[in-house]
């Protein structure tokens, strides 16, 4: 699942909420301009990058993008004027306010678990597929023969190249925050080289 696709749910949990508390105004995600959306999108991005984040940060998350695109306080939503009347202190916000803040966190990490381990099967996967155009490649690179390509510089340079694309993969998935995929890498008290732990050759 991807971000917009949460940001997509958020956007509607929001939409149901307000309209529990009487608020009719909020249109669905097809008909949302495009600042709404982008705002939801930015706001589901906060929380993947920073899972610990409180609704308290998410609020004030909102409240810088909202100044930096010009936004101030009124007491009636409007596009046009670019006024808000969220646009104030965490602290100073209604209590039906704040509870969209816990709902849209609430929804991100409900859903992150999702998008998150999609994003780690693609990875290894792509390692994998790598890895074995890798093995191909050595196998043909052999000098074996008379013609000057199977051993040539440039597919030396090939095999480099490739490995560096598996080996930035798994540092890929670090920030996915996957385990290191290189546990003994650092360790000079081991004899161990390996430049995964995941079954790839290089």
């Amino acid at each position: 699942m991807n971000i917009e696709a949460i940001a997509k749910t958020c956007h509607e949990a929001n939409r149901a909420y307000c309209q529990a508390i009487g608020d009719h105004s909020q249109p669905a995600w097809e008909d949302a301009p495009d600042w709404q959306r982008d705002s939801a999108i930015n706001g589901v991005k906060f929380h993947l990058a920073d899972p610990r984040a409180t609704p308290e940060n998410s609020h004030e998350s909102w409240l810088r993008q909202k100044e930096a695109e010009g936004w101030s306080y009124g007491p009636v939503k409007n596009p046009e004027t670019k006024e808000h009347p969220c646009f104030v202190p965490y602290e100073e916000l209604p209590t039906s306010q704040k509870a969209k803040d816990y709902i849209f966190r609430s929804v991100v990490h409900a859903m992150a678990p999702v998008s998150h381990n999609t994003a780690v099967g693609e990875t290894k996967q792509f390692r994998k597929d790598l890895d074995e155009v890798l093995q191909r490649l050595k196998l043909s690179s052999i000098p074996t023969g008379p013609a000057p390509c199977r051993g040539s510089r440039e597919r030396s340079l090939a095999v480099t190249k490739i490995q560096e694309a598996i080996m930035w993969l798994g540092m890929d998935l670090k920030d996915l925050n996957e385990p290191n995929p290189y546990p003994q890498s650092y360790d000079p008290a081991s004899p161990k080289i390996e430049p995964t732990a995941d079954g790839l050759k290089l």
